[in-house]
């Protein structure tokens, strides 16, 4: 009798150690294939409105259709320090690499536009953007509403093209890149808490954002 317990005990024991090891080995599995990567093509969004968790911080934004394309444009001919941005509110990122395509449409005043990322509010964020008009490249901290240039670099670039702005920030290092060319670095610590990620253009700048891609990084 003894004998025949101690069998049971053991078989018993073998099982649960088997099946600890086939949750073990699916959850690792579930990790390894997991994408970090979020992407906003708006192909299956609605003209004339914003997908979910779109905001407008400032100004007035739609997704438009362009040609057999749609993408998101700020519509709203505004002028003079007037900033227009659109955040995706449903996750804030620290380190991160984000990538969008640009094109930009109209504007006399100003043109273009670009990423902004650790966005605290309207008020308080990075933002890196691309001028045709000014034929270069720009990274800037605004805090409390005023803005402070902190690397420029001057790019050839055309209106009505479009182009592709990359950011990569990890810690307090920040790299900007154009058409796939790192133009800016730098180091910064004035924003080192997560924040959300959209669009910016300045004045009377109309633009178009499309294929954007973030990835999350350690």
């Amino acid at each position: 009798m003894k004998t025949k317990s101690l069998f049971l005990i053991a078989v018993v024991v073998l099982s649960c150690s088997n099946t600890k090891s086939n949750t073990e080995t699916s959850s690792e599995e579930a990790v390894q294939t997991q994408d970090p990567a979020v992407v906003f093509n708006f192909d299956n969004d609605e003209p004339g409105k914003l997908p979910s968790n779109w905001t407008p911080a400032t100004s007035t934004w739609s997704i438009v259709a362009d040609g057999n394309n749609k993408a998101m444009k700020q519509t709203e001919k505004n002028s003079g320090s007037q900033y227009n941005i659109c955040v995706e509110g449903s996750q804030r990122y620290q380190n991160l690499s984000a990538e969008v395509r640009v094109k930009a449409s109209e504007g006399g005043e100003d043109q273009g536009g670009g990423l902004v990322w650790r966005y605290q509010d309207a008020q308080n964020y990075y933002i890196m953007r691309a001028n045709p008009l000014e034929n270069n490249l720009r990274l800037y901290q605004v805090v409390n509403g005023n803005r402070k240039q902190m690397e420029s670099a001057n790019v050839k670039m055309k209106s009505s093209e479009w182009f592709t702005l990359k950011v990569v920030m990890t810690g307090n290092s920040i790299d900007c890149y154009y058409d796939g060319q790192k133009l800016l670095s730098s180091k910064d610590d004035t924003f080192p808490n997560a924040g959300l990620v959209g669009f910016w253009t300045k004045a009377d700048a109309i633009s178009l954002f499309d294929d954007l891609k973030i990835t999350i990084l350690k």
